[in-house]
């Protein structure tokens, strides 16, 4: 199933999300809204209700677990618990869970900086690998493609 990344400014991340599930139709793809930060990087997936699971109380860890697998592939071994993200026994991020217009509206974020590291993941890494995560765990494939970096170089430049 095609699915949209879409890239937001912070500021306006949770609004922008919101008139993002309202314009959706119930036929309309699952989007994944994703706005880098200096402390988190945060993340929405806007999927008609079709899409997320029959019980909304499920919808958070179906939203969410690709961003615990994604941790884990970063050696980290962040676990979901209630509507929470969690790593050695201390959350470190809360979730949000709502419905607006025909879409579910789920969001959460990740840490800037990894705590058992000590030092910053690059943004697009950990985005790249979120992206990967999603993919896999809901079939999804994303209709962008992201510009090598010679190609943004080249953009740079230009």
């Amino acid at each position: 199933m095609m699915a949209r990344w879409i890239r937001l400014a912070c500021p306006e991340f949770d609004s922008a999300c919101a008139r993002l599930a309202q314009a959706q139709a119930g036929g309309a793809a699952p989007i994944v809204a994703w706005a880098q930060g200096d402390a988190r990087h945060l993340f929405a997936l806007v999927a008609p209700l079709k899409h997320a699971p029959g019980r909304r109380k499920r919808w958070f860890s179906w939203a969410a677990a690709p961003a615990a697998a994604t941790y884990r592939q970063f050696g980290l071994p962040a676990y979901l618990e209630g509507e929470a993200l969690w790593l050695h026994g201390r959350k470190i991020a809360d979730g949000a869970v709502g419905s607006i217009g025909e879409c579910a509206l789920i969001g959460s974020s990740f840490l800037a900086r990894f705590p058992a590291q000590c030092v910053a993941t690059p943004a697009r890494e950990l985005e790249q690998a979120f992206r990967l995560r999603l993919e896999a765990q809901h079939g999804w494939q994303f209709d962008t493609s992201w510009p090598s970096e010679a190609e943004t170089l080249r953009y740079a430049i230009a």
